[in-house]
């Protein structure tokens, strides 16, 4: 497995140009937009808000208040350096070499100046982090969106982002080399995973995530909306395509049902009245 992990790495040059010119970025939300599975969507959306109220929130809460914000910054700058080996893979593999070799920049400006990735002293010299995932990558290969899907815990995503989701904890370099250091217990590792997402949370609650959403109307189309433009910007690295809005023009242009259709230009006039 380990072999074949590495031999995949050796690949990558030779996969990212053929990835940047073969097709092109599938970058439309449309079908997510109009969430065919709203139904099921909002059922789990609803259980996701109940394991945020008994559960994550009030971790979020004791964790914010055990925890300096100072100490909270370094936790979050390690997981971003913990991923500059993800953002790597993904951008090479959309053909982004600049940009996947300022990632290498990143990690190793972190790793050390950093003491471990705990201050961004990247940021500081003009590397700014550029999170590239497996969902991106699908649609830089021109794989569509699919529908909108609210997924158990992890909250919203995309049938494509679903599967780039899954990708992203399967093929995660620096987990491999985490495993093959250190070789850690499945408890420590889902410890890993529970302190990242506590620490997400809490993010949220600094900044101000929970009071927009208290003043939401309907908070699941609020999540839904915010959470495809943010998707749209990443896919396109923030100028997605311009599309003009429908003005009504065409709309003005098409004749009304219920208007009397205009006499065909070909057809003679009637006949002058008699003198």
């Amino acid at each position: 497995m380990r072999r074949c992990f590495y031999v995949s790495l050796l690949a990558l040059p030779l996969l990212a140009p053929l990835s940047a010119c073969t097709t092109p970025r599938a970058g439309g939300l449309e079908r997510a937009e109009a969430d065919p599975w709203e139904k099921s969507n909002r059922k789990i959306y609803a259980f996701n808000k109940k394991l945020d109220k008994y559960a994550l929130k009030p971790a979020a809460q004791v964790y914010r208040t055990a925890v300096p914000t100072a100490a909270r910054h370094g936790i979050t700058n390690v997981y971003n350096t913990y991923n500059e080996p993800l953002n790597f893979i993904n951008a090479l593999l959309q053909g982004k070499i600049k940009q996947a070799f300022r990632s290498v920049d990143r990690f190793m400006i972190n790793a050390t100046l950093g003491v471990g990735g705990l201050a961004d002293n990247a940021t500081e010299l003009g590397r700014p982090e550029e999170p590239e995932d497996w969902g991106q990558t699908f649609a830089t290969w021109g794989i569509k969106s699919g529908p909108y899907l609210m997924l158990p815990l992890f909250g919203p995503s995309t049938l494509r982002d679903s599967f780039g989701l899954g990708f992203d904890f399967l093929v995660n370099p620096a987990d491999f080399a985490r495993n093959a250091a250190f070789n850690p217990t499945l408890l420590w590792q889902a410890g890993q995973v529970s302190v990242r997402i506590v620490n997400l949370r809490a993010r949220i609650a600094d900044q101000g995530g929970d009071a927009v959403l208290a003043n939401s109307l309907d908070e699941y189309t609020l999540v839904k909306s915010a959470y495809l433009q943010r998707r749209k910007s990443d896919i396109w690295d923030g100028n997605p395509p311009y599309v003009p809005e429908d003005d009504g023009t065409a709309e003005d242009a098409a004749p009304s049902a219920d208007a009397p259709a205009p006499a065909p230009a070909s057809e003679p006039s009637a006949a002058p009245p008699p003198k």
